[in-house]
């Protein structure tokens, strides 16, 4: 027998890693990945309270992977309301165990989302690709995992910059600010090569950026104090669209679905017009509770609907007040003997946190992830 056959035999064999405890012992542990797997992700936050097994289970990388493999991704909601301490927390969109249900209910809640030093949050900082949650908190660009809700580092953006606002488009972040020369610039995440660049900013130095962006139909819009300039990426050009686009974004009440741009603003819910660039008025809406001009609204595209959250005070002796949440199917409709109309359906609203008063804390922002 030779030295090496030797040393071969007298090598220990590789300890194989100890099989994972299933949270349910009479099941296999791939059995319970595959069957939770299948489960809507609306009901997370209550399988985590199962156990720790569960808890871990439902953060898992090898459960999502699983989820994707069998094709079961889906859109997922997510409100960050900020304190005037700059303290940011996050909540999930879930739904009620079943016992809780009362008549009435639509059967939805916001479950904390318990994220470790979550960094201050604004609304014009904060986007969604994928599932992943940026935060452009200058100079860094935390990632908010929505897979194991924990925090990851981007690389920062090179370039200091105030006033900024983000929007996406495609796998990209576009970023308007002003530099440190008090100069427009215009900054480009790749969110796949983790790399930034810059944007041209020939023929727009003389116009002030307004803290407003926008995408859509496949361009970059931002906000200035004379019109809305769009940036083509595949062009890579600069063009004027004129500043109606602007009227109805001045509150942070906008979101876009479905390449449509959507406002709350003034109370009042309207839609923007490309082609006849114009805001129209969103038809329907039946059922929904009056929102008034003073409170504090937010918009986003839940999955091609509208999720709209907003806080509400409560009776005049409470001591707190209250987050709500409506969401609302979205109908276009246009024949020959009809305007161009976009009509909204509510399809539930409900409440979904009472928040004591003197806490200062308001609905920041509102965005969805894939999951």
């Amino acid at each position: 027998m030779s030295s090496r056959e030797k040393r071969r035999k007298s090598s220990p064999s590789p300890t194989p890693p100890p099989p994972k405890s299933s949270p349910i012992p009479s099941l296999p542990y791939d059995l319970v990945l595959i069957c939770v797997a299948r489960i809507s992700r609306l009901y997370y936050p209550t399988l985590s309270l199962v156990s720790k097994s569960f808890r871990s289970l439902v953060s898992s990388p090898e459960l999502y992977k699983t989820r994707s493999l069998l094709g079961f991704t889906e859109t997922c909601l997510y409100v960050c309301l900020q304190s005037h301490r700059d303290e940011a927390t996050w909540f999930t969109l879930c739904l009620k165990p079943g016992k809780t249900l009362k008549t009435g209910s639509s059967g939805y809640a916001l479950a904390r989302v318990h994220v470790p030093s979550s960094p201050p949050s604004r609304f014009r900082n904060v986007v969604a690709v994928g599932s992943n949650i940026y935060n452009i908190a200058l100079p860094r660009v935390p990632i908010l995992d929505c897979k194991s809700h924990t925090w990851v580092e981007a690389p920062s953006l090179p370039v200091q910059l105030s006033s900024l606002s983000t929007s996406v488009l495609g796998r990209k972040i576009y970023v308007a600010g002003m530099d440190s020369s008090l100069k427009n610039s215009f900054e480009v995440f790749d969110t796949e090569t983790q790399i930034w660049d810059s944007v041209s900013t020939k023929r727009k130095e003389s116009f002030i950026f307004k803290e407003k962006t926008v995408s859509i139909d496949g361009k970059f819009h931002a906000v200035t104090n004379e019109e809305v300039v769009a940036y083509d990426p595949k062009e890579g050009k600069w063009e004027m669209v004129g500043g109606r686009m602007g009227w109805c974004m001045f509150s942070d009440a906008y979101c876009v679905i479905g390449n449509v741009l959507y406002s709350a603003f003034d109370g009042v819910f309207r839609w923007y017009d490309t082609e006849e660039r114009i805001w129209s008025f969103l038809h329907g809406l039946v059922g929904l509770p009056r929102i008034t001009r003073d409170r504090v609204i937010r918009l986003a595209d839940y999955g091609g609907k509208m999720m709209v959250v907003w806080d509400q005070a409560g009776k005049p002796s409470s001591r707190y007040k209250e987050i709500w949440c409506a969401e609302i199917a979205l109908e276009r409709r246009h024949d020959d003997d009809s305007e161009n109309e976009i009509w909204g359906k509510v399809e539930w609203f409900d409440r979904m946190l009472k928040i004591k008063i003197n806490t200062y804390y308001q609905v920041e922002k509102v965005l969805s992830t894939t999951v």
